[in-house]
């Protein structure tokens, strides 16, 4: 079964939840979160499709720092996005190498 992606940033988004996802820590939790955002009256199920959107959001953002390195990194200060967010999707990105090598040869 092939997996495909529609964009490196659909890839990052995919490869950060699954990797949330696998974390012990947040195993543990895991249920326990979606029970509780689920249960919100009226905002749970909104709580949910933010997640997923938030996600979705990371993974584009690490794309464009992937292949438009410190010249991305710029343009998306200039556009309004808090410098802090662009060097901690950085510091992420460096801390897992081998996964920005595989969206690479994506």
């Amino acid at each position: 079964m092939a997996i495909t992606f529609k964009s490196v940033g659909h890839f990052f988004a995919t490869a950060y939840k699954d990797t949330a996802a696998a974390l012990p820590k947040i195993i543990a939790t895991d249920t326990t979160v979606e029970k509780v955002t689920g249960d919100i009256p009226v905002y749970g199920p909104l709580g949910v499709t933010v997640e997923t959107a938030g996600y979705a959001v990371l993974g584009e953002i690490s794309a464009l720092l992937t292949t438009g390195g410190e010249a991305a990194a710029a343009k998306l200060t200039n556009a309004g996005l808090d410098e802090a967010v662009v060097t901690s999707v950085e510091a992420l990105l460096k801390s897992i190498p081998d996964l920005v090598n595989l969206a690479k040869a994506l």
